[in-house]
């Protein structure tokens, strides 16, 4: 009798080893699998100042092109598309004096338009705020007064993460995607400037808070910040104002994006390509005014692991433009066939101590 129990005790042991064998073998195998997901290649795409018009879904005369231009970012297999302010026009009510109503009863039009354009063609999106979502610079006094019915609009319609600043919820605010840490910033601040009360600056609580970010989050592999307006200059532009942040590279937020070593600044509102580089951060100014530029633009990042590779492409267009009214884009039979031309790339490779950039085309600067 005894001895069955010891034979019972045995085979319980060698099962239970057994076992246990099968939970480590599998569970390394689920570990080794994880880190080859890990080092898979995923995209993200980079679309500033689309569409800075205020548009219906579908609209006449422009929704044939930017159903041409959304499915070439759609053709690129972006995990999502930053897009770094200017969705809308803005000015409203159009021709008049801006009142609370009228912003809210044309925000209601036109931001569920833009989202549903994105959504149809399967497109996830952040964005930031453009100084077209706080009804275009600049900024009277009377004006500014309305500026923060403007930021609820934007707040309420699109909805992004609401871990900024408190007093910039939905407007600030930062993920991490793949152990790349992304940051939108609110470069539009109160104060007093030539624009009016508005100046574009990253100062104060929205400062503290981007600091405290990027302290806690050192350890991610890459780390891109967008907000509307470029930093660095010169900056070529088309139809634009042609907006900067003040005090440029000795400004608190591009000092703040040096000392942490920020891989991308990414920037709009000048519609066109400028790549500047300064303390190891790399400016991309980029983007376009649809229905108004000769060439539209994006810019594709492929991520794996360390290495980053950017590739900026940009195809021809024809805007009709009729009594400075953008009435329709037009691609081409030629310019659909041959497709977007490449006019730049980078590659951010930190697999090694040393962080190498290979640039070719606009990324060089002269």
């Amino acid at each position: 009798m005894r001895r069955l129990i010891n034979d019972r005790i045995k085979n319980q042991i060698y099962r239970d080893f057994f076992l246990c064998c099968l939970l480590l073998m599998f569970g390394s195998c689920r570990t080794q699998s994880q880190v080859v997901n890990e080092q898979k290649t995923w995209t993200f795409v980079s679309v500033p100042d689309f569409l800075n018009k205020d548009t219906y879904y579908p609209h006449p005369g422009f929704e044939e092109g930017l159903a041409f231009f959304l499915n070439a970012v759609k053709a690129e297999n972006p995990d999502f598309v930053l897009v770094a302010g200017d969705l809308v026009n803005g000015r409203w009510p159009s021709k008049l004096e801006p009142t609370k109503d009228g912003i809210e009863a044309e925000a209601a039009i036109f931001y569920p338009a833009w989202k549903a354009r994105m959504e149809a063609h399967g497109l996830k999106y952040y964005v930031a705020v453009g100084d077209h979502e706080i009804g275009d610079n600049p900024w009277p006094k009377e004006k500014a007064k309305l500026v923060p019915v403007f930021e609820q609009q934007f707040r309420q319609y699109m909805q992004m993460p609401l871990n900024g600043p408190d007093h910039m919820k939905g407007l600030a605010y930062y993920f991490i995607h793949k152990n790349s840490l992304f940051i939108a910033v609110d470069v539009f601040e109160p104060g007093k400037g030539d624009e009016g009360h508005i100046v574009a600056q990253v100062t104060g609580k929205q400062l503290k808070w981007l600091d405290k970010v990027l302290e806690k989050n050192r350890e991610v592999d890459h780390i891109i910040v967008m907000g509307h307006t470029p930093i660095l200059g010169p900056v070529n532009r088309m139809h634009s104002s042609g907006m900067m942040l003040e005090k440029s590279e000795e400004s608190p937020l591009w000092r703040t994006l040096s000392k942490y070593k920020v891989d991308l600044y990414l920037c709009g509102e000048v519609h066109d390509v400028t790549c500047t580089e300064k303390n190891s951060v790399q400016q991309i100014a980029h983007g376009s005014l649809f229905g108004w530029n000769p060439t539209v633009n994006y810019l594709v990042g492929r991520v794996s692991g360390n290495k980053m590779e950017l590739e900026l492409k940009e195809i021809d267009v024809i805007p009709e433009v009729v009594d400075r009214k953008s009435l329709s884009i037009e691609f081409t039979p030629e310019a659909k066939k041959k497709g977007f031309r490449t006019i730049g790339t980078m590659i951010i490779d930190k697999t090694t101590n040393i962080e190498n950039k290979k640039k070719t085309g606009c990324f060089l600067e002269e």
